[in-house]
């Protein structure tokens, strides 16, 4: 019976070894890195279709190792960047759920007579009354169960538009220099108990599509190694 004799030499296989293994992680961290960067983009096209305004630039990605190196278990992940009001905010429009006010009390929705915080931020009541002076009424119109806080008697000034309270001396002056202004009751804020969320932008097919992307990608890599 013949036979065959094979010889290795064992640093040559430990070498084709571990430049086979090192391929199959280097393909496993570049379609972890590909996929995750074209999570982000969808999420983003979905977030702008749906949402208004920059809520899309929210969403941002990181793949770790972060310094790029070949890992066993490469993971990528997409998150919204920012604090609480940002994920708070990018909950409202993902996931179903209700928002509610704490310990029973009203959600106050700012009209446009309120103006803006700034920085994209809503006045509260509270900050509101303080930056104006002018206080605010609860009206509760019986109807449903909406309600609203309401600065009454308040006449805008000229050219700015902001609210102001009417007041005797400053209608005496209105009169002394001909200029009229009229005094009306202006809603600053509705309230509400509780606000459902929007959830209108769906990431589920967009997670299902990154998965088979994921697998197919890493697939592809590996016959070519």
């Amino acid at each position: 019976m013949s036979s065959i004799r094979l010889e290795v030499d064992r640093r040559t296989a430990e070498g084709a070894g571990e430049a086979v293994v090192g391929s199959v992680l280097r393909a496993g961290r570049y379609s972890v890195e590909d996929a995750t960067r074209r999570l982000e983009k969808d999420f983003e096209d979905l977030t702008r279709q749906a949402v208004p305004g920059r809520a899309w630039r929210a969403w941002r990605s990181e793949v770790f190792p972060l310094d790029g190196r070949a890992s066993y278990e490469p993971v990528g992940t997409v998150y919204v960047n920012g604090g609480r009001r940002s994920q708070g905010m990018m909950a409202y429009w993902t996931r179903p759920g209700i928002n509610r006010a704490r310990e029973g009390q009203w959600l106050a929705i700012p009209t446009k007579a309120a103006g803006s915080r700034g920085r994209g931020r809503d006045l509260t009541p509270g900050e509101w009354e303080r930056a104006t002076g002018i206080r605010l009424d609860f009206v509760y119109t019986g109807r449903g169960k909406t309600a609203f806080l309401v600065a009454r008697g308040v006449a805008a000034n000229n050219g700015s538009g902001a609210l102001r309270q009417s007041t005797r001396l400053r209608r005496q002056r209105d009169v002394a220099s001909g200029r009229s202004r009229e005094e009306k009751s202006v809603p600053i804020f509705v309230l509400i108990p509780f606000q459902r969320h929007a959830n209108r932008v769906g990431l589920e097919t967009a997670i299902a599509r990154a998965e088979a992307r994921l697998v197919q990608d890493f697939g592809a890599r590996l016959a070519q190694i």
